[in-house]
């Protein structure tokens, strides 16, 4: 019997049964820690390995860091309006613990390993480790994705298992990116993706060895006869000192007995893997949903607008979208409704400094904005005394908080006399 059928026969055979070790399908497909295959480009690809691609390395770098540089914020909602909640929750503010000890994760990198984790193996998980006097969620231990199973049971209700131990899922957070019907976690981009990425380690491997090893000779000497080693290297080291070296790139050359120099140029075959290269760095462009222009290729138009602001709105629109709701949706459970998580993503669509003074103006005009909220966006202080709360004061007259003015009536200031 072979090693496949023998392993078969002691796999479970009851599918979504639920056990620590395995979903119970023998067909099930290896989570991307697990397997290490070998792709046909000649090289194993996991998350590990994908990691030193550049393009996958600058992907998951770009998304992470700015999913966990925005703000998040918890918001009481009223309707279909916003009204920040200050000061926010602990598991809004401080949800790792690092505001409060240096041994644990500060809220932004606790963000940023989530959103890694999300990345490249499809899951991030988090466990509940405090809870408030009314036992809600406030602080959290975050889980490498290897560490969780997490499966279906015959209620349909997820099931955890942390170390092999079980776990109480109302104590989990657990956030999925794309993910198949009736599939309890969601699935690894690297694993559908392991051709792609590794042609990619591929041509760097390649170009790595082309240059490190030397692999083609600039020329060769040609004579006619036979040398034997002494005079073969004694020409050799000859011309070399002759035509080596800065001073000599443009020297002209003379050599005898019926010596020839023939020039060795890289064949079209070996040079194109930097297209190769380039072509590798699209496609994982596109796998993770960045535009090309944030890789570095500015070599070609992009579609996704004109200017740092079109280009954000595009990025935000198309791309950090779902993973922010992913985030929102996973912090709003653990919220009492109707508080809601909502990250803060306007910084990310801020345009020049007269472009953005032109739309304060606009919200100042109609009354959508106070000026402390325009000051505070710009990093200024507050108006003294309350001068900048009031969103309907005029802008060419005295405040209406003045004293001794009422609003709906004149102006004492307009009844003076004006003197001679």
């Amino acid at each position: 019997m072979s090693l496949l059928r023998r392993a078969l026969a002691r796999a479970p055979q009851t599918r979504g049964a639920a056990s620590p070790t395995g979903p119970g399908d023998p067909w099930a497909i290896p989570s991307n820690g697990s397997l290490a295959a070998v792709t046909p480009a000649g090289v194993q690809v996991t998350d590990d390995t994908a990691m030193q691609l550049l393009a996958v390395a600058a992907c998951v770098r770009i998304l992470s860091q700015t999913v966990a540089g925005l703000p998040l914020n918890a918001v009481r909602m009223r309707g279909d309006l916003r009204e920040t909640m200050t000061p926010a929750p602990p598991i809004v503010a401080d949800p790792f613990g690092g505001a409060s000890s240096t041994a644990l994760l500060s809220r932004r990198a606790g963000l940023g390993q989530m959103m890694v984790s999300l990345l490249l193996r499809g899951n991030a998980y988090a466990q509940v480790l405090q809870r408030d006097y009314l036992l809600r969620p406030s602080r959290l231990r975050l889980l490498h994705p290897d560490r969780v199973r997490c499966q279906f049971n015959g209620a349909g209700e997820r099931v955890y298992w942390i170390d092999r131990k079980p776990a109480d899922a109302e104590d989990m957070v657990h956030l999925m990116g794309m993910a198949f019907p009736e599939s309890p976690t969601g699935m690894s981009v690297i694993s559908y993706a392991r051709n792609t990425i590794g042609l990619g380690l591929a041509a760097e491997s390649f170009g790595a060895g082309f240059f490190g090893r030397g692999a083609h000779m600039s020329g060769v000497i040609s004579v006619e006869g036979d040398l034997d080693k002494g005079r073969a290297r004694q020409m050799k080291e000859s011309f070399e000192s002759s035509h080596s070296g800065l001073t000599n790139a443009h020297a002209v050359g003379v050599l005898s007995g019926g010596a020839k120099w023939t020039p060795i140029s890289v064949t079209p075959e070996d040079a194109q893997f930097l297209g190769t290269r380039a072509a590798q760095n699209l496609d994982v462009a596109m796998l993770f949903g960045l535009p090309p222009h944030m890789l570095g290729q500015v070599d070609r138009t992009t579609s996704w607008g004109t200017g740092i602001e079109q280009q954000g709105l595009g990025f935000l629109r198309y791309t950090l979208a779902p993973w922010l709701g992913t985030f929102e949706d996973a912090w709003s459970m653990m919220l009492p409704r109707p508080q809601a998580a909502w990250f803060d993503a306007d910084g990310l669509l801020r345009t020049d400094t007269a472009g953005r003074w032109a739309v304060y103006q606009i919200a100042r005009n109609i009354a959508g904005m106070t000026p402390d909220e325009i000051r505070a966006r710009e990093n200024m202080p507050p108006l003294p005394d309350g001068a900048g709360t009031d969103p309907f004061a005029p802008l060419n007259s005295a405040h209406t908080t003045d004293p001794g003015w009422t609003p709906g009536e004149p102006d004492p200031k307009l009844d003076e006399p004006v003197p001679d």
